[in-house]
């Protein structure tokens, strides 16, 4: 409330600005114009989701949760998964932006990049592509150091729940057959429904090399680079750096600062991964891991998702569910976002049918 109040009478925030909630804070006349814009663009896919009762019941429990509840709300999208609901989605926040939002991506803390790695010079493009395809079992991963597994990395924890409260998570990244230097970044993860299930999640993001704000050059720098993702109807687009990595790959911190503008979110945090989800063995590695989380401006008791002792990514519990349900660790492939999400949608649809 307070910050609502200073939005209007003292100066704009970016917060109050990029609410999609209707709220008495916004005023009725702004309320009514988004009421309409939605209506005007969106009116057969506003038809289509309320006619459907799993859409219908999402819509309601989204409005009855604060969207700035990330966590909350991606329960509740998924949940509910209906093409319905990522064509409403879709349409009212990233083809008409009914809300008017622009949620920026945060560009502080200003987190360093690794500068070297693996005992050669400066850090180059196929080491950085190296450290993020990690362990994957692919020709351009690296030769001696990768364990060919299924996946790249996994998630021991990170710093940002709204990112990291969904346990077991994958990294799959590899390499874009259409350019030599973008890769594809195919997460999987497992969410707890509201009604008490366990699901395996899988999402598809482009991995574009970019310039970092260290950096002199008007070339992209190895080492930081640019996600981007359609998720049910909503796109976003994170910048990440790599801040560290053990020259054998046994972990590595991975920084991150996105935004779903359209949806008025923004988001930052960092991760450590190893290859089994578990923390280095080698005690002395965790001065250089606390170093590094340090550059995140991050402390390690900060961190979500266990200790050194005890992990809640990947608990027994998690773990005895998973050898029951094993992960969809399939790589999606050289398609691109919007048409493997069209895809999806495609097979809903027939699902239901």
């Amino acid at each position: 409330l307070v910050l609502f109040c200073i939005n209007a009478l003292v100066r704009e925030l970016d917060v109050v600005k990029s609410d999609i909630n209707p709220s008495w804070e916004k005023g009725i006349v702004r309320n009514v114009q988004e009421f309409k814009k939605m209506t005007d663009c969106c009116g057969p896919q506003i038809a289509a989701a309320l006619s459907d009762p799993t859409t219908k019941n999402a819509i309601d429990l989204l409005n009855a949760v604060d969207l700035r509840d990330q966590v909350g709300s991606y329960r509740v999208i998924v949940s509910n998964e209906t093409p319905e609901l990522e064509e409403f989605t879709l349409c009212i926040l990233q083809q008409n932006d009914c809300f008017n939002c622009d949620a920026p991506i945060l560009d502080r803390p200003r987190v360093p990049l690794l500068q070297q790695w693996g005992g050669k010079g400066p850090l180059d493009d196929e080491s950085a592509r190296q450290i993020l395809m990690g362990h994957l079992d692919h020709p351009m991963s690296h030769p001696q150091h990768s364990q060919k597994l299924p996946w790249s990395w996994k998630i021991v924890v990170g710093a940002n729940p709204a990112y990291d409260a969904f346990p077991m998570q994958h990294q799959i990244f590899y390499p874009s057959g259409s350019s030599g230097k973008s890769l594809w970044y195919d997460p999987v993860f497992c969410v707890e429904t509201l009604s008490e299930e366990l699901v395996w999640c899988k999402r598809h993001y482009r991995c574009s090399p970019r310039k970092h704000w260290s950096s002199s050059s008007s070339t992209p720098t190895p080492g930081a680079w640019t996600f981007t993702t359609l998720d049910n109807g909503m796109m976003s687009e994170e910048r990440w750096t790599t801040v560290d990595a053990a020259d054998d790959l046994s972990w590595a911190v991975l920084h991150y600062s996105g935004a779903a503008k359209r949806a008025g979110q923004s988001y930052v945090g960092a991760l450590l991964c190893t290859p089994d989800g578990l923390w280095p063995t080698a005690s002395k590695e965790e001065d250089r891991i606390r170093e590094a989380f340090r550059k995140c401006d991050l402390q390690l008791w900060e961190l979500f998702g266990g200790s050194r002792t005890q992990s809640f990514m990947w608990s027994d519990e998690f773990l005895n569910w998973a050898e029951q349900h094993p992960p969809p660790l399939e790589r999606i492939g050289d398609i691109s976002i919007n048409a493997w999400r069209k895809q999806e949608r495609e097979k809903a649809m027939k699902t239901k049918d």
